[in-house]
């Protein structure tokens, strides 16, 4: 009687609370007020909903997902025929739009269940970034309206998980990773609330970059997906536009679209072949406002899944089949500023001024001065090099760490069964920059470039072979080729790599060194020329020497060579077997 009493308790105190509206009096809910409403909710409409735990956060609570299904199953096996979107929300929790307008959105679904399509799962992640959602402020967005009070940016580790999606530094990516392959998404919506420039409209939005889409995904997104999002927005007054990433000071000048490398969230889902965008309500409307057009839009996309099931189903299929059987990947890209579009954009007229504070021009926009005029917007990126993807990368077993991120992305590993010689490409790192200061808890490195050669190399039964025939394959091309832009490399697994172990003493090398000139003839010339061409080099003793230490055999050939290599030739099957789960060890 009591747990009965209590219950209903629960429920009604919940439902006033919902009833209040949180949102509308520019408030929005905790982490505990959203696991209490999304746990009441799978209790009362146990058939079309499910609150799953997916593992605990760097703050030590967990990370939930709830999954709306009409009379489903809440599994694998019930997803199939039917399109699923991903709603993640508060990986900033800052931002929390999309964290008010999805406890909306479910509550209009459950308490109106017709309304929910039958061939469409929605997930929500209610709030991803726990920890953040913890370290509520009035104030940490200096420039944003509302809400009264709020989560950080940063998680329990100060990380901020949207540059997380990659390196893996943190317990909600791990747990992103599993609702994110748990439910194999046609389209992912990432919640945010803008910073920038000042306008008129209350949505921008941010689509996966749509060179770097499959194709068919491309067409699909450029012709018929986003031109129903835009008009449909329009229609509920909030017309959108695409994020407003400008181009100079201000909108007037043009804007473009912002290259999200698989470090961020759709830069990483995009890898999948999952349609993916960032939802950015503007952070100087009222926080009415922001949530209801982030409600606007999660609504609609939803309603058109409903209309499209079938057709988002057969692309992502064909696209990952085609993924699967691709020959070769774009890793870098650039802007092409050559090509543009015609947006129809609302903005404000742009005055400076000095400033009474640092004397200074400053900007500012003068909202009784609005406008409407088209402006150019440039998307268009053009790939800067690609490359041919290896029948297997093979992976020596002490490098773990990566062997772990790939399985925890569901990529099939084997392993060697017996020691073997085998003739792979491998790489050379000849060049690199890293930024001088810490960036999210790595030294990232940039403008990496890479020499390659061919040779045979020794492998021990235990090392691991990825095949790329799988369609997982551009996943595993940007994260194992070291010059892709967020490889692994580059976020510092292999950094031992860089540095020298063996070195000589002068004293007794040159002896040595005199000997390795006197009988390589080509080699002495080379050595001349370079002192009679540099005089630092002439005046340098101990770089002549290392010149020459270099060039000789006792010189470390492991020094700068990237330890994952490029098999071009099938595998005999005898030679290798499944490798076993390392997650967790």
């Amino acid at each position: 009687m009591k747990t009965s009493l209590l219950t209903l308790l629960l429920s009604i105190c919940l439902n006033i609370a919902f009833g209040q509206e949180l949102y509308e009096n520019n408030e929005t809910h905790t982490y505990d007020e959203l696991q209490d409403v999304y746990h009441e909710w799978a209790l009362k409409y146990p058939k079309h909903c499910k609150l799953i735990q997916f593992g605990r956060s760097d703050y030590g609570k967990n990370i939930s997902l709830f999954i709306i299904e009409k009379n489903g199953g809440f599994n694998q096996e019930s997803f199939k025929n039917k399109s699923v979107l991903l709603i993640n929300n508060a990986i900033h929790p800052g931002e929390p739009c999309g964290v008010d307008a999805s406890v909306e959105l479910a509550y209009n679904l459950l308490s109106q269940p017709d309304k929910i399509p039958t061939n469409t799962v929605i997930g929500i992640i209610p709030m991803y970034n726990v920890g953040g959602a913890h370290n509520r402020s009035c104030c940490s967005r200096a420039n944003q309206n509302g809400p009264k009070e709020y989560g950080f940016r940063g998680n329990a580790k100060n990380l901020d998980l949207n540059r997380d999606f990659i390196k893996c530094d943190s317990k909600n990516t791990q747990a992103f990773y599993k609702i994110f392959h748990f439910l194999n998404p046609h389209v992912f919506i990432d919640t945010h609330t803008s910073d920038g420039a000042d306008y008129q409209h209350v949505m921008t939005l941010i689509t996966s970059q749509i060179n770097k889409m499959h194709p068919w995904l491309k067409e699909y997104t450029e012709n018929k997906l986003n031109p129903h999002l835009y008009s449909e927005m329009a229609k509920q007054n909030f017309d959108m536009v695409p994020y407003v990433h400008q181009m100079s000071q201000t909108p007037d000048d043009g804007i473009y679209d912002y290259l999200e490398t698989p470090r961020y969230s759709t830069g990483y889902t995009n890898l999948f072949n999952c349609i993916s965008y960032v939802s950015e309500a503007h952070m100087l409307k009222t926080y009415k406002e922001r949530v209801e057009a982030t409600y606007a839009l999660l609504q609609i996309t939803i309603e058109y899944m409903g209309e499209h099931s079938q057709e988002l189903i057969e692309l992502k299929k064909k696209a990952d089949m085609s993924t699967g059987q691709a020959e070769s990947f774009p890793l870098n890209w650039k802007l092409d500023t050559t090509e543009h579009r015609l947006i129809q954009f609302k903005g404000y007229t742009a005055e400076w001024s000095k400033s009474e504070l640092t004397g200074a021009k400053r900007l500012s926009y003068n909202q009784s001065k609005p406008w409407e005029k088209e402006i150019k917007y440039y998307n268009t990126y053009t790939p800067i090099d690609s490359v041919k993807k290896p029948a297997y990368y093979i992976i020596p077993q002490a490098w773990t760490d990566v062997v772990i991120r790939l399985q925890m992305n569901g990529v099939k590993l084997d392993r060697l069964t017996t020691d073997v010689d085998l003739e792979v490409e491998t790489y050379y790192i000849d060049n690199y920059s890293t930024g001088e200061r810490p960036y999210e808890g790595h030294y990232l490195h940039k403008s990496i470039e890479v020499s390659k050669e061919t040779r045979e190399m020794h492998y021990v039964k235990g090392d691991y072979a990825v095949s790329c025939r799988d369609i997982k394959a551009r996943f595993i091309v940007e994260t194992l080729e070291p010059h892709a832009p967020d490889s692994y490399f580059a976020w510092n697994f292999f950094d031992a790599i860089l540095q020298q172990k063996e070195w000589f003493s002068a004293y007794v090398f040159e002896e040595k060194a005199k000997e390795i000139l006197a009988n390589d003839a080509i080699l002495k010339t080379e050595f001349e020329a370079k002192k009679k061409a540099e005089p630092d080099f002439a005046k340098d003793p101990f770089m002549q020497l290392y010149f020459i230490y270099k060039r000789s055999d006792n010189y470390e050939r492991t020094h700068n060579r990237y330890p994952i290599t490029r098999l071009m030739k099938e595998l005999n099957q005898d030679r290798i077997e499944a490798a076993p789960n390392l997650i967790g060890g």
